[in-house]
């Protein structure tokens, strides 16, 4: 009888590698990943009016990722420079992933290079360099700001009957959303032949600018019947302006981008006409969600689409009941159709 051929048996080494594939290929198959532990830099701008919300947003997500935790830095609008030093610091300190909201377009080719070479995940956030593609681990969690300027002249032309003179408060141009939600405007305003930009210019993002730049205008006879403005803050700005102007409510009609507390509040009390919600918690808790799957070499969508939404006055109640605004709460509800610029 033959004898069985003898199979050699395989060196110690080898089975620690097969042991260690199959038990990877266990968890692998099973779809479950490794838990993540580590720190994710943050660099923002300071938290202020939606930039609070988004700070709030990064950081409640971050606690639902168990051992996960984020430490921020923040740099003002235009300040790149100070911006890729406190990335620099964050490589150093061997943080496990970036979440960056750039200060300024230039710095973000240094941010992202910084980020290839140290081999560390970066996801931009609410705002971010427009390629194609990016290498290595790179994502963007970003609301399409274009849409927002569509959304929100299309209302204003809708309540201006087609018809009037319009003005534009422009946010940084450091900020890409300022552009985009201007270059939607503009779109959407070349299909109204009868409405007419009479003024146009920046207020930053800022209420107190908004406001001065508006009540510069009406002092200098600039006839108005409706003011379209990058975000909230210089929406309710231009707000201030007209009520300072003893300018009645509904003579000219404000439209701003965010949807923050102050601004649907605004709104119900007609002070400011429409605006755009965009949802500061989803963004940065889908700019930690990527993050976190990057630190795990997880495969993510690299261009992270954060949807729009326009608040008109049959949604506003919803918004309203969401962000449990007190006091308006017990006021009587508004009339249904938009009011029409006088």
């Amino acid at each position: 009888m033959a004898a069985k051929p003898r199979i050699p048996a395989a060196p110690p080494r080898r089975l620690a590698r097969l042991a260690l594939a199959l038990t990877l290929g266990v968890a692998w198959g099973s779809g479950t990943a490794p838990a993540s532990a580590g720190t994710i830099g943050v660099s923002m701008v300071p938290p202020v009016a939606f930039f609070q919300f988004l700070r709030d947003g990064i950081q409640e997500r971050a606690k639902a990722h168990p051992g996960q935790s984020v430490r921020f830095a923040h740099a003002e609008t235009g300040d790149g420079a100070k911006q890729v030093e406190q990335i620099k610091a964050f490589i150093r300190d061997r943080v496990d992933a970036l979440i960056v909201l750039p200060v300024e377009a230039a710095a973000t080719k240094e941010i992202t290079r910084l980020a290839q070479e140290a081999d560390i995940p970066l996801v931009y956030v609410n705002n971010g360099p427009r390629e194609d593609w990016f290498a290595g681990r790179v994502a963007l969690a970003l609301p399409n700001d274009l849409v927002a300027g569509r959304l929100q002249m299309t209302m204003l032309a809708q309540m201006m009957n087609g018809q009037g003179r319009i003005a534009i408060i422009r946010g940084p141009a450091s900020h890409s959303a300022s552009a985009l939600r201007t270059q939607g405007v503009k779109e959407v305003l070349a299909g109204f032949p009868g409405i007419t930009v009479v003024a146009e210019d920046a207020a930053d993002w800022d209420r107190t600018r908004a406001a001065a730049l508006v009540a510069k205008w009406l002092a200098g006879g600039q006839k108005i019947d409706a003011i379209a403005a990058n975000n909230d803050e210089m929406a309710l700005g231009a707000a201030d302006a007209l009520e300072a102007a003893k300018i009645l409510p509904d003579q000219i009609v404000v439209g701003g981008v965010d949807g923050t507390r102050e601004g649907l509040e605004a709104m119900h009390r007609r002070r400011i006409h429409v605006t755009v919600f965009q949802d500061a918690n989803l963004e940065g808790g889908r700019a930690v969600d990527d993050a976190v799957k990057l630190i795990r070499r997880e495969p993510v969508q690299q261009y992270d689409w954060i949807p729009f939404d326009l608040v008109t006055d049959r949604t506003l109640p919803r918004y309203l009941k969401t962000l449990a605004c007190g006091p308006c709460a017990p006021e009587p509800p508004r009339a249904d159709g938009p009011p029409v610029a006088r």
